[in-house]
């Protein structure tokens, strides 16, 4: 057989072999996708979500974030996220045992969550919640995990991650502000809200790391409105980072809503003052909670509204156990434990 022939056959054989490869982890992916309670899933994230290529290239929208998954995770078939606006709270604690917790409500119109497992080759593990409504994911669109589309959306899970927790015991929540959206210019590499939390989930071991990292982009907000972070690691070393007056600023505090904690014109304008006195009431410099008492005080700041804006779930992170303790909708009697070997 003649040599070019040879090469030919092998070089098929390669991407044959590669495809197969590629399908069967997505395929793996996506059969981990398990109903918890209600429309609160879980999956374990075992694709290669293409991370380095995605900073690489620079995302500062979310239309071209949906290019880039499409590219990197769907062979080129179009996707179409949706992400809309959201208010949260969120805190770090001591507890008794001298361990760190991080406690997150993410309050949103009525909508499926999901819990996302990853553990990629070269970074981290994690644990992070996606909005399934972001993904594209719901009943009024029929597609929730139990169809196939819904389980071929869940392959763009990664990049929907608006808080979570990574094995180094470092968390990071996203919380909506009510200012001018975020546009930096700076030159530097584009990133988006919810690239920069896969960044960070994945790449920083401590909240000076992930000062860091950030710092190397320009941010771009994702749904046309801007955000602060909530970063925190198992030191008890926790920010606010915000981009007010399209600046990184960071503000040395445990605990945030959703108004602007950094100096400026802007200080203080938004939503959430009356959650965030109720948090600065019970974690004073001497608070100290067990996961349980933070899941009480996330029930304390809960938000239902107009039977439209309600706290979709609460979670709180134990940062030295690389555990997540979560509550859906609201049913604090129904509180599910997971670890690592849930998955």
């Amino acid at each position: 057989m003649k040599k070019w022939v040879i090469r030919i056959i092998s070089v098929l054989a390669i991407l044959i072999i590669a495809v197969v490869g590629v399908l069967f982890t997505r395929l793996k992916t996506i059969s981990s996708i398990k109903q918890v309670d209600g429309d609160l899933y879980s999956v374990n994230y075992q694709n290669d979500y293409k991370l380095d290529d995605v900073l690489a290239r620079g995302v500062s929208s979310v239309s071209e974030l949906e290019k880039v998954v499409s590219d990197k995770l769907f062979f080129g078939y179009p996707i179409e996220t949706n992400e809309n606006l959201f208010g949260c709270s969120a805190f770090s604690v001591k507890t008794p045992e001298g361990k760190w917790l991080v406690g997150r409500n993410f309050d949103y119109a009525k909508a499926g969550a999901l819990l996302v497992y990853t553990e990629p080759k070269d970074a981290y593990k994690s644990y992070s919640m996606v909005n399934l409504a972001h993904l594209g994911v719901s009943e009024e669109q029929d597609t929730m995990p139990e169809t196939l589309m819904g389980k071929l959306s869940i392959l763009a899970a990664p990049y929907g991650s608006v808080d979570g927790m990574n094995e180094k015991g470092l968390s990071v929540s996203v919380l909506e502000l009510q200012t001018e959206p975020t546009v930096q210019k700076t030159g530097k590499t584009a990133i988006t809200t919810t690239i920069a939390v896969r960044m960070l989930l994945d790449k920083a071991a401590t909240t000076e790391e992930a000062i860091e990292l950030l710092r190397k982009y320009d941010m771009h907000s994702s749904a046309g409105m801007p955000y602060h972070f909530l970063i925190a690691d198992k030191s008890g070393d926790t920010v606010v980072v915000d981009w007010a007056e399209q600046k990184m600023n960071v503000i040395h505090t445990s605990m945030a809503t959703n108004f602007q904690l950094s100096p400026g014109k802007d200080f203080e304008i938004g939503i959430g003052h009356d959650r965030y006195e109720i948090l600065q009431q019970n974690l004073t410099n001497e608070a100290m909670l067990t996961a349980e008492e933070a899941m009480n005080l996330l029930e304390e700041v809960k938000i239902e509204w107009n039977g439209e804006w309600r706290t979709e779930w609460s979670v709180v992170y134990q940062l030295d156990d690389f555990s997540v303790d979560i509550v859906n909708d609201m049913h604090y009697n129904r509180m599910h434990h997971f670890e690592k070997n849930n998955f």
